[in-house]
């Protein structure tokens, strides 16, 4: 178990585009953990829960300064709350079968948005008592399927699963990334030849099953002409992609 303290000073850009009454607050962390793990000669098992209490965290809230800058501000108080899975199987001599997942809440009490209202030349005021963090799934996990046919041939299936999760801190469900589900091929073989020591032969086939997802992206909103507009723009990830590698031990 353990019982941590964070700061983080804010950036440059959150002084030099604030006022005096505005001025930006540390963001202070306090992180409460406790797990168990255990592991004998072939498998090994794991979990751990955590809590991370923010106060003072800065987000982007559509807020706009002096000068019509989108700011980052404080918020009253935030956490992200959970349990982290992680065990090792040794399946069969030669296949063993790795395995992790994180389990969340990661939340934020009384958040107050600011929406720019073209009809008006002001900011409108939404207010949420409980909304979800931005770029926070509620639920990660990946796999590793590894195969040893021979003693220097390594194949593995790689699986990583990630929820979907909000563009901004709103938990609008039109500004939001889907879950995704991709799937990787990692193929390994050592060759020794009396010239160096070894020699390592990699192919890696990424996105194995061609799956189309995005991964990252950002929102943007306003009102006009008495409407709510919603703009989110999207970062898609490549399809199938391989990449090769050749490693030397002298």
């Amino acid at each position: 178990a353990s019982y941590s303290v964070g700061h983080r000073e804010p950036t440059r850009d959150d002084f030099t585009q604030s006022t005096p009454e505005s001025r930006p607050k540390p963001e202070v962390l306090r992180n409460v953990e406790a797990g168990i793990r255990r592991q004998t000669e072939k498998n090994r098992f794991g979990v751990n829960f955590y809590l991370m209490n923010y106060k003072n965290q800065l987000v982007l809230t559509g807020k706009i300064n002096d000068v019509g800058n989108y700011t980052r501000i404080n918020i009253g108080h935030s956490y992200r709350a959970g349990v982290e899975l992680e065990g090792r199987l040794q399946l069969l001599k030669n296949l063993t079968w790795a395995a992790n997942a994180t389990f969340s809440r990661n939340k934020i009490h009384n958040y107050r948005e600011f929406v720019d209202d073209y009809d008006t030349g002001e900011q409108q005021v939404n207010e949420y008592r409980e909304t979800d963090i931005s770029f926070s799934p509620n639920l990660i996990a990946s796999s590793n399927l590894s195969y040893s046919p021979l003693q220097d041939l390594t194949v593995a299936f790689v699986s990583k699963y990630v929820g979907e999760q909000y563009l901004d801190n709103t938990s609008n469900t039109h500004r939001k990334l889907d879950r995704f589900f991709v799937n990787d091929l990692r193929i390994n073989y050592l060759l020794k030849p009396k010239f160096v020591k070894e020699i390592g032969i990699g192919l890696l086939v990424n996105n194995l099953f061609d799956v189309k997802y995005a991964s990252n992206g950002y929102t943007w909103g306003y009102l006009y002409g008495g409407q709510q507009v919603t703009e989110n723009f999207y970062y898609p990830q490549a399809g199938i992609n391989f990449l090769t590698t050749l490693n030397l031990r002298f």
